[in-house]
């Protein structure tokens, strides 16, 4: 039977891994044109990555309600992860939180310093060149393996294989 500190950091792993997949997608395949998703997921995205900084001016809610709503009626879905959904529900405030540097609260920056959230160090390698690395917003811990494997282009040739669909260019500054 799984201990209490156990079903923490495996919830905490689990909603890491499912931000990154989403970021991953966001990324490499959703596109600005596109109804709904493209106004309110892929044109912010596509901010983000010209202009890092930016959404750390929104509100709250403007900054998460991508992650809050899906999470919601996740957890409404399947009630037995409602703890993985509660934390993805944070992903783009922890994400933030990695944009702050140094602009955080004692205890995040002492998080960051474990690993248990994402430090800007760790993150700001997914603003630099190649821009195909650390989709996992949350933490440090899962990139480092996600990225040696190279699981996200695995997940890439997959969908081109399966579907014919490419992944989008990385043209960024």
């Amino acid at each position: 039977m799984m201990t209490f500190v156990g079903w923490i950091l495996s919830s905490w792993l689990a909603a890491d891994l499912i931000a990154g997949f989403w970021h991953w997608l966001e990324d490499r395949y959703f596109d600005i044109t596109w109804p709904f998703i493209g106004q309110y997921i892929a044109k912010p995205n596509e901010l983000h990555h010209e202009q890092p900084t930016a959404f750390l001016f929104q509100t709250y809610w403007k900054r998460n309600w991508t992650t809050i709503v899906p999470a919601a009626i996740a957890a409404m879905l399947f009630p037995s992860g409602w703890l993985v959904f509660l934390f993805v529900s944070q992903a783009n405030e922890i994400h933030a939180w990695a944009h702050s540097k140094g602009k955080v609260s004692t205890w995040v920056s002492v998080l960051q310093e474990t690993g248990f959230l994402q430090s800007p160090l760790h993150h700001g390698h997914h603003h630099r060149s190649p821009f195909e690395i650390k989709y996992c917003v949350m933490s440090n811990w899962l990139n480092p393996l996600l990225d040696h494997y190279q699981v996200w282009r695995a997940l890439e040739r997959f969908v081109a294989m399966a579907t014919g669909i490419e992944p989008k260019p990385v043209a960024r500054q």
